[in-house]
């Protein structure tokens, strides 16, 4: 049995098997299956081998998160309907780490462990290779993997059903929920299950978005009640905010505060910061974190300040109703009205940190950079390095260097500047620690040391990890700069997209529509700018020059639009987008399956901009 559509391949005898070489490498297959063969020819291309090698063992995943916490019960609803059937159900995160994973009997329990389908090690698609968690991701839909479907031939005698767990709100991925048993026990059946169960889950985080738009109507109305000052509460996709505060600021300078204020409220409970608004505007704000549990739902931002051209704006006057607006996250420059003109200036958030870090290269002071992975950590210190600098040697230092090149690096005749960057310090064994400190200490010693960097990468590190890490170091990293992850500075997305189109096609003709950088604006980038690069990259390779439109962009930023404007409308959105994507994109099937007219479909997709 087959379906193109979600990747369904059952691996049984028939008449109608037919061999597929893609990789090299032959398989036997159920049906002729497309979707499979990408997901092989995307397996070899990332270098996965398929006749083994281990599970790549990540750890430190986030086991507590808020996608496992809703998870968990549906995961353990599943093993209790499915008991009689040796199953295994998982969860993992949206970069294919396994968070979670419950078996109907310790039988298959043990199998499973064979292949390390366990919390902190990665299904990434481009780690093992066609798989029931990777493959979601990669494609943005539910899939069937039966037996020699799978690319990694240890996961051949399994059959392996995902669906994707869409956030109700944005639609971006958030995980994949994921059921595996033999190839013996496997049934269509397994794959409706994975798929109904997912949008269980999806449901629950519906719920819970509801719950923290409560949180902060709260405590916007606590605060709004002991403040005179203007005030904006924000949320992910929500902002409420006094007519005092909409009067002083317009849309797009509010966006601009709401980013840099959710941005500082991930890193302290209070802060007090200046904005740059513009050349001509430059606000003052006072952050609040607003939590439920150790969850950030989102921040209080009071206006303590406004000036322009240095005058001080005049006063408005208070109007206690609020207005409730959500938040479309696709950016706009202060003072344009649309993301299609170029932007002049970066956020205010971006400006901020680069500020800081040349500060320190200037000053010729040791720092910590900490950041997301992908984020631009080390090209941020190097461009700034290289502008005070222009004549710098960079010296690289990463765990399990060779130490006879570190020191001939080091053993330089003194003439040129040199700046050291360690690259994942916290994993780094005190031998190693040790030949660095002498490496720091003989650079000195020569007086053409500029300064050192410290690379450390967010979710890699523990907080002991991390401690370890400065302990060590003592008396030579005094200051760490936080290094902000794209989501928080989305402001800059068009000319980041712009740029980085250039650049990876070298100073080609390629461009991007409006439409197209809407999309992008719109997603929540969690590998950052590592993660637009390969969009960017994937978009050249099957557009080489011309004008990059919506339909060339990979599917799951298509899908991850959220122009509806409530939570109904979100809702509605997800259930057309999953009506057409069972149906093959067929509208007439899609309208019928939703229960609406085909016109009501069409006016509702241009509505939704689907």
């Amino acid at each position: 049995m087959e379906d193109a559509m979600m990747g369904i391949v059952d691996d049984t005898d028939g008449d109608g098997r037919k061999r597929v070489s893609p990789g090299n490498r032959d398989a036997r297959l159920g049906g002729t299956d497309e979707f499979v063969a990408a997901s092989w020819l995307r397996s070899q291309a990332a270098g996965v081998s398929p006749e083994g090698g281990d599970i790549r063992y990540i750890g430190d995943v986030d086991v507590a998160s808020r996608l496992v916490h809703y998870a968990q019960p549906v995961l353990e609803k599943l093993i209790e309907y499915t008991e009689d059937v040796p199953l295994s159900v998982a969860v993992s995160d949206n970069k294919g780490r396994v968070l979670s994973r419950l078996d109907t009997n310790s039988t298959i329990g043990a199998l499973v462990d064979t292949i390390s389908l366990a919390p902190g090690f990665s299904y990434a698609e481009s780690e093992v290779g066609t798989n029931g968690v990777g493959t979601v991701l990669e494609s943005g839909r539910s899939v069937h993997i039966v037996g020699a479907a799978h690319f990694h031939e240890r996961f051949q005698k399994y059959s392996c059903s995902g669906a994707p767990i869409r956030d109700p709100l944005s639609g971006h991925i958030e995980g994949v929920l994921d059921l595996t048993c033999l190839v013996e026990h496997s049934t269509p059946l397994l794959h409706s299950f994975v798929r109904s169960a997912a949008s269980t889950i999806e449901t629950a985080l519906l719920n819970d978005r509801e719950l923290n738009q409560r949180i902060l109507f709260n405590a916007f109305s606590k605060m709004e009640a002991k403040s005179r000052s203007p005030l904006l509460v924000a949320g992910k996709n929500v902002l409420i905010s006094t007519s005092k505060a909409q009067k002083l600021l317009d849309a797009a300078e509010q966006r601009i505060i709401v980013q840099h204020a959710l941005y500082l409220a991930e890193r302290a409970t209070k802060a007090t910061e200046e904005i740059e608004l513009s050349p001509q505007r430059i606000v003052k704000i006072r952050t609040t974190r607003i939590s439920s549990g150790k969850s950030v739902v989102g921040v209080g931002v009071s206006i303590l300040d406004l000036t322009t051209l240095d005058v001080t704006v005049r006063e408005t006057v208070a109007v206690t109703v609020p207005q409730f607006n959500v938040v479309n996250d696709s950016s706009m420059c202060a003072g344009r009205n649309s993301v299609s003109e170029p932007c002049t200036e970066l956020s205010s958030v971006w400006k901020s940190v680069t500020s800081s870090v040349r500060d320190v290269v200037e000053r010729k002071e040791s720092v910590t950079l900490i950041g997301e992975r992908g984020v631009g950590k080390e090209k941020l210190i190097r461009d700034m390095v290289r502008e005070v600098h222009p004549d710098v040697t960079f010296i690289g230092i990463e765990p399990g260097f060779l130490a006879n090149d570190v020191k001939t690096c080091a053993s330089s005749d003194g003439s040129r500047t040199v700046y050291l960057i360690l690259r994942h310090p916290e994993r780094l064994t005190a031998d190693e620690i040790l030949l660095i400190k002498e490496v720091l200490s003989e650079l000195n010693s020569q007086e053409n040391l500029v300064g050192v960097a410290a690379i450390v990468t967010e979710a890699e590190s523990s907080g002991s990890k991390e401690n370890h890490f400065h302990r060590s170091f003592r008396g030579i990293f005094g200051r760490s700069i936080q290094v902000p992850p794209l989501r928080h500075r989305t402001n800059d997305l068009p000319y980041l997209a712009r740029h980085t189109l250039s650049e990876i096609s070298g100073n080609g003709v390629s461009e991007i529509s409006s439409d197209a950088l809407e999309k992008l604006s719109a997603y929540s980038w969690p590998g950052n700018i590592t993660e637009l690069r390969n969009v960017l990259s994937k978009c050249l390779s099957k557009k080489p020059s011309g004008m990059i439109e919506m339909e060339d962009l990979p599917t799951s930023i298509c899908l991850s639009s959220i122009h509806a404007s409530g939570i109904l409308e979100h809702v509605e959105r997800e259930a057309i987008v999953k009506s057409l994507e069972e149906n093959d994109g067929n509208r007439m099937r899609a309208a019928k399956s939703l229960g609406i007219a085909r016109s009501s479909l069409y006016r509702k997709m241009k509505m939704y901009k689907i």
